[in-house]
């Protein structure tokens, strides 16, 4: 009988070993990531305190905004990641340089590659549950899907009762230029997610003349806060070619959101959801 009990003992002892390791594994970690919405999954897990470098479009919550930074996404190098000696580079699939995965990889250094694209709730959920096996939260990842999919459906059954799609065109600055979101972009998929419609059907990026902007004539006209400080303020938004003749100048429906919100499609879609909805139908 004792020789049963101790036996048991020794195998219990040895299972709760090999969690404790896994766990301050795990708790141990140094996190390394570029995409901002990434960033926030990470950082809406419960899990910021593990990172330890994060690149350009990362700016939320915003402690982010004191760590390292790795330079732009589109154009990081090995040196500046390799530099934070991260255990983990959580990453969008499409960074660049195109060879920047394999050579983290060969430095020895785990990584996660994530899709960024389609931008659509389901991906998020996917990116979400990839996240939370990797850092062994698992059961944080479930209650923050629910949180967003509860969030959402309160936010589609309000749209519901607006049959007929708010006319929207989304004017970013690219370059000291004002181009128009198109398909493919973060925006595109929150305004339809907030129930409206984009009048832009092209692919990414694309600047109109003063006359497609006026011929498309939009209702609600959105600006990113940096593109709004690229003007020069608010008050030099009539500054852009053609938009006093469109409706959402007329009428002032001329929506800012925020920067943070537009870095792929992240936990705080819901809100940034919100944010649109009540612009396109105000109460």
């Amino acid at each position: 009988m004792k020789k049963k009990f101790m036996g048991k003992l020794v195998l219990f002892l040895l299972i709760f070993s090999i969690n404790s390791f896994i766990n301050v594994c795990s708790a141990s970690q140094r996190i390394v990531i570029a995409g901002g919405a990434l960033t926030e999954i990470v950082f809406a897990l419960g899990a910021g305190d593990q990172v330890v470098g994060v690149d350009k479009t990362s700016s939320f919550p915003e402690k982010v905004k004191q760590l390292p930074q790795i330079g732009y996404w589109k154009l990081l190098n090995i040196e500046g990641i390799l530099s934070l000696k991260p255990s983990l580079f959580i990453t969008l699939n499409d960074v660049e340089p195109e060879n920047i995965i394999d050579q983290v990889n060969q430095s020895k250094v785990d990584v996660l590659a994530l899709k960024r694209v389609p931008g659509t709730i389901e991906l998020l959920y996917e990116n979400i549950n990839k996240i939370a096996v990797k850092l062994d939260k698992q059961k944080e990842g479930q209650v923050l899907i629910n949180q967003i999919r509860t969030n959402l459906a309160d936010l589609e059954t309000k749209i519901t009762t607006h049959p007929q799609k708010t006319k929207v065109l989304a004017l970013m600055s690219m370059g000291g230029t004002n181009s128009v979101a198109g398909k493919n972009t973060t925006i595109d998929a929150l305004i339809t997610i907030a129930g409206g419609e984009n009048l832009a059907n092209h692919n990414s990026f694309k600047s109109y003349t003063a006359e497609s902007l006026i011929t498309l004539n939009p209702e609600v006209i959105i600006l990113n806060k940096h593109s709004i400080d690229q003007l020069g303020g608010l008050d030099k938004v009539n500054t852009i070619p053609g938009i006093i003749e469109t409706a959402a100048f007329k009428n002032n429906r001329i929506t800012i959101i925020d920067d943070s919100y537009l870095f792929g499609i992240g936990p705080r879609v819901d809100e940034a959801a919100k944010i649109l909805f009540q612009s396109f139908y105000p109460q």
